[in-house]
């Protein structure tokens, strides 16, 4: 009896040993390999996006519908509703200035490109894409090879020769505060 307890309580400690051999666990990194993070400027991608294709069937035309309904509500001498209008308009064109001259986000731009990314991501060898001044998300991959997949995201909106310039030239210069930028009026 003391042998067939042995025997199983073995049998025991054996299987538990080779269930635990067997666990996957997290893939070993190989030493002096260091991951590859896809960054970009967002000046530029809001740069190329607005007059772009994509803009003018999105943002643009929602633009356009506040714009025509502002024009309604001036035809009907409604100031409230005129008011309410402009201060919509107001805050997308500050948002607009934030992104294109400062370092707001461009999620919300970017997302019109989403089946796009893999494939940027993918071309440039990269594991994921940030912007390059979100050091909260950069902070994340602190000895990450940072590469720029600015132009390709551009590129991706198909903007006209113009603002492909223009994205290219906003990349040269030192952005502004976003207090700065919400203060631009045009």
């Amino acid at each position: 009896m003391r042998t067939a307890l042995r025997m199983a309580s073995l049998g025991c400690v054996i299987l538990v040993a080779s269930c635990a051999q067997r666990r996957p666990g997290p893939p070993a990194e190989p030493t002096g390999v260091r991951p590859r993070v896809g960054v970009y400027d967002s000046r530029a991608i809001a740069v190329a996006f607005v007059g772009s294709e994509v803009y003018m069937a999105t943002d643009g035309r929602a633009l356009a519908e506040l714009r025509a309904e502002h024009d309604k509500a001036k035809a009907a001498g409604d100031t409230a509703r005129m008011a309410e209008l402009e201060a919509k308009g107001k805050a997308q064109q500050a948002l607009l200035h934030q992104q294109g001259f400062s370092t707001a986000p461009v999620d919300t731009i970017l997302a019109h490109i989403a089946d796009q990314m893999p494939g940027i991501a993918s071309a440039a060898g990269v594991e994921a894409i940030l912007s390059k001044w979100d050091k909260d998300a950069l902070a994340t991959y602190p000895n990450a090879e940072l590469v720029d997949v600015t132009m390709p995201l551009v590129d991706a909106f198909k903007p006209k020769e113009r603002q492909r310039t223009s994205a290219i030239e906003v990349q040269k210069h030192p952005p502004i505060s976003l207090e700065d930028a919400a203060k631009i009026d045009d």
